[in-house]
């Protein structure tokens, strides 16, 4: 890079000759760093708990399709990148249309001649809008929800080595064909959780700032509770969708016969 610099001064001596060769070059690195299938941005959770939730999705797939799905980890990734970064600011109710015409559009691709990394892309865009799905402050009417959100996610980044994650199983609820509504029954609970930590933002009217959390406190235990409920319910779609694919789901965890 230093042999290079130099020669591209001499080649681009006035300022805005250098200034539109910046422009190339910040474009020409974005565009590898899209086609390596890295997020520039991930508009509802960070970055690393989109990845912490990933990995543990996969751990609860089945093993037939959390192998095929690992051979194809950078689409995988890279769906659930788009689908938080194309989704993860809108309302809920268009996150949750969008999840259900994946849930119901995945299993016919295989029959369309899909290539799988292709429906590796699909299986993680479901996966993101899930996610997204279960962010609490898509929702209520509460301005104060959308001042603190990013903040929020910021906290939950920083305290993700201490979060727990819980798989409430296939039964609690149980997922049919009809993902939009089961979403749509899981963001009936929402309000008490943005409640829960809009009181540790604001415990006596004015805000405070989320490095004063307790790791006991509401905000620890809601970011817990949202992240369990956002993997276990991809879990669920993706066994329902690897079901309707006629994909092996022996030994998946936690599935009993009557799953």
């Amino acid at each position: 890079m230093n042999k290079i610099l130099p020669n591209v001064s001499r080649l681009f001596g006035s300022l805005a000759s250098r200034l539109a060769c910046a422009k190339l070059v910040r474009k020409a690195l974005a565009a590898a760093i899209l086609m390596a299938g890295v997020p520039l941005v991930v508009a509802a959770y960070g970055p690393a708990t989109a990845k912490r939730m990933t990995e543990v999705t996969l751990r609860l797939a089945p093993p037939s399709l959390r192998a095929v799905l690992l051979d194809n980890r950078p689409s995988l990734e890279r769906g659930v990148a788009d689908a938080l970064n194309a989704y993860g600011a809108s309302p809920a109710e268009d996150v949750m249309a969008e999840a259900q015409k994946e849930y119901a559009g995945i299993p016919a691709l295989p029959a369309a001649m899909v290539p799988f990394p292709d429906i590796a892309y699909h299986f993680g865009k479901l996966a993101g809008l899930i996610y997204a799905a279960n962010d609490p402050f898509t929702g209520g009417s509460d301005p104060r929800a959308g001042e603190i959100r990013a903040d929020y996610f910021q906290y939950v980044e920083r305290k993700l080595p201490l979060m727990v994650f819980a798989f409430d199983g296939y039964g609690r609820p149980p997922l049919g064909g009809d993902l939009k509504a089961y979403l749509a029954q899981r963001q009936e609970g929402e309000e008490r959780y943005r409640q829960a930590v809009l009181f540790c933002y604001f415990p006596k009217g004015t805000r405070v700032a989320s490095e004063t959390f307790d790791d006991r406190s509401n905000a620890f235990g809601v970011a817990q509770v949202m992240l369990s409920h956002a993997v276990s319910d991809a879990a669920k779609a993706w066994f329902q969708v690897w079901r309707a694919m006629d994909g092996d789901l022996s030994a998946t965890p936690y599935s009993r016969p009557e799953n």
